[in-house]
């Protein structure tokens, strides 16, 4: 695969050049579609950057559709190409030239956090210093291509936030047509325009709303030390490469947790999960509407929601996510939110035995995993870690314990129980 790219007024091309050395389309997943671009919404030139930062969003997009080799058609410096080599051993990465110096961390830069308007990257942002500047990636729309995304409940937070004297910066990207079925190339794609104007906002840092459950494994069979994760250290050490922190300020926080950080910070007013529906009007339709909507109700101590009740019946996603997957996901969660919330009928007692509500400990999804405090950027950490203890406390080594041993492996008791609930919903 050979990438190039080209600098045009306020957007910034690249384009992918197959050769006989790669994966056929249909095997990779790779579309028609070899171009991939990103705008500039205010309207001005696209700022430049580093050879070494083009590089790395090159490959985090061209990863998954390379066979064997992939060509940096630009020079870039010497200390990337071995670091890139080292982290990706997948395919060999090779580049016109190694005759740029690299790039260093900036002293005394600002943080940028990748920004969603969903409750986990608010939630990343009320504990991140008040010079964060959020990043949201836009995604452009195709007319002939149907999708079930709007982007309308994000843009309107990031405008709330804007009127508090947040700088946001907003940038449309089409990356996600590189892939059939649409999708993220890789799921740090979305970092790519906040690499792309690292330089030019002289961001240090860049940060993500991933929380407990994704970075320690906790929404599929069983906890996992992320450190020892060929993520982190692939990602990580891509971007301390390009002189970037990787930083995620919540990933000792569960779902839960950062619900309750939106609750308690002035900031939580501000986000809105659903990505289908518009602001203020989510869809109560999708699987993060039920997930959200039982958890919300959970922790004011009511009953099982009657949105959510409907969707059980009438939602072909949730009744996907629920009878189909093993584990559910982010299943822990759903057993926090009811073993808290009451009634709800057959169908709902039937789904508390399946999420093993009053056998497993979820107590120690309402506080801060301190642990975790690695993983926030050295800048910012006393402040990030203060700002959680403050709000959530520290779990305690009970706790820590319960989540460290978490475990959801399907038996022929949930098979039994999942049996029983397939007929009823």
């Amino acid at each position: 695969m050979l990438v190039s790219f080209e600098y045009l007024g306020d957007s910034l091309e690249f384009t992918l050049s197959s050769e006989p050395s790669d994966e056929t389309p249909s095997r990779r997943g790779f579309s028609k579609s070899q171009k991939f671009s990103y705008r500039n919404t205010n309207g001005k030139k696209f700022p430049e950057t580093h050879p070494d930062r083009l590089a790395l969003v090159a490959i985090m997009n061209a990863l998954p559709f390379t066979g064997r080799k992939l060509k940096i058609n630009w020079p870039i410096s010497e200390k990337f190409l071995e670091s890139s080599n080292q982290s990706v051993s997948r395919i060999e990465i090779s580049a016109a030239s190694t005759s740029q110096k690299p790039i260093s961390r900036i002293a005394n830069g600002r943080p940028a956090l990748l920004f969603s308007g969903g409750a986990d990257s608010v939630a990343a942002l009320s504990v991140m210093p008040p010079s964060t500047e959020p990043v949201f990636m836009l995604r452009t729309k195709r007319p002939w291509i149907r999708s079930l995304y709007d982007s309308d409940a994000a843009q309107e937070s990031c405008k709330k936030l804007r009127k508090l004297g947040f700088e946001i910066h907003i940038i449309e990207s089409d990356f996600e047509y590189l892939r059939d079925p649409i999708g993220f190339p890789t799921d740090l794609s979305v970092a790519t325009p906040a690499i792309l104007i690292s330089e030019s906002r002289n961001f240090d840092s860049i940060a993500f709303g991933t929380i407990l459950e994704s970075a320690y494994g906790t929404s599929g069979e069983k906890f996992r030390q992320y450190r020892d994760s060929s993520h982190f250290r692939l990602w990580h050490s891509l971007f301390e490469s390009v002189g970037l922190g990787y930083s995620l300020p919540v990933a000792g926080v569960s779902e839960v947790g950062t619900a309750i950080l939106c609750r308690q910070m002035a900031l939580g007013n501000f986000h809105q999960s659903c990505i289908r529906g518009k602001w203020g009007k989510p869809c109560n339709n999708c699987w993060k509407c039920f997930r959200k909507n039982t958890l919300m109700q959970a922790l004011d101590g009511g009953e099982f929601p009657k949105d959510a009740m409907m969707m059980l019946g009438k939602s072909k996603e949730v009744r996907k996510r629920l009878l189909e997957d093993r584990p559910i996901k982010h299943e822990g969660v759903l057993s926090y939110s009811l073993e808290r919330s009451l009634g709800g009928g057959p169908e709902v007692d039937l789904l508390r035995d399946l999420v093993r509500v009053g056998k497993i400990e979820t107590d120690w999804m309402n506080s801060w995993y301190s642990e975790s405090s690695e993983f926030i950027d050295h800048s910012y950490r006393g402040f990030t870690s203060k700002k959680l203890r403050e709000t959530l406390g520290e779990m305690s080594a009970e706790e820590i314990s319960h989540l460290q041993n978490w475990e959801n492996k399907n038996d022929e008791i949930r098979e039994n129980i999942l049996s029983r609930l397939t007929k009823l919903v």
